[in-house]
């Protein structure tokens, strides 16, 4: 079995990097063959040379281009979520998954967009779900969907705006 990353590499730096090995590769192969070390002209062409403040600027904007890798779930904890869900089934519980996009409708007749981190069983059998409002990252709410008015959501509003 290969071992686990740390973390998975994502975004436009991915393809930058994959195209600078690709360049190193070829760069080893001229000189292995004893020629020039040089890249070929069409080569250089493809390079651009970029300043560090822009490059900071960009992963200042975009973000990084990794993203932690989730725990895998253990047999104790899916089995438990499986009990939990199928107790809720047969009971007619709503059952929506984890990370799924919501709105959810507010005492002020407003739908505030949020995503499912989570469900469990409460002390009285019912499923409640475990919500993050967009906006309000870190603060956890729990709802029982069924005594509340929601819908799946069509799209994810950023939580920064986008210039």
């Amino acid at each position: 079995m290969a071992p686990q990353a740390a973390c998975v590499h994502e975004g436009g730096g991915v393809e930058r990097r994959a195209a600078h090995h690709e360049r190193e590769r070829q760069r080893r192969q001229r000189e292995a063959a004893g020629g020039t070390t040089e890249p070929a002209a069409e080569e250089a062409m493809d390079v651009e040379a970029v300043s560090a403040a822009d490059v900071l600027a960009g992963v200042e904007e975009s973000g990084p281009n990794y993203a932690l890798p989730t725990a895998r779930e253990g047999q104790r904890e899916r089995r438990e979520r499986l009990r939990v869900d199928e107790t809720a089934k047969q009971a007619g519980h709503t059952i929506v998954e984890t990370g799924t996009h919501v709105e959810i409708l507010g005492e002020q007749g407003l739908w505030w967009p949020a995503t499912i981190a989570g469900r469990e069983e409460d002390v009285d059998g019912r499923l409640v779900h475990e919500v993050e409002y967009d906006g309000h990252q870190g603060e956890q709410y729990w709802h029982m969907l069924d005594d509340e008015q929601w819908r799946r959501a069509t799209y994810r509003i950023l939580s920064r705006q986008i210039s």
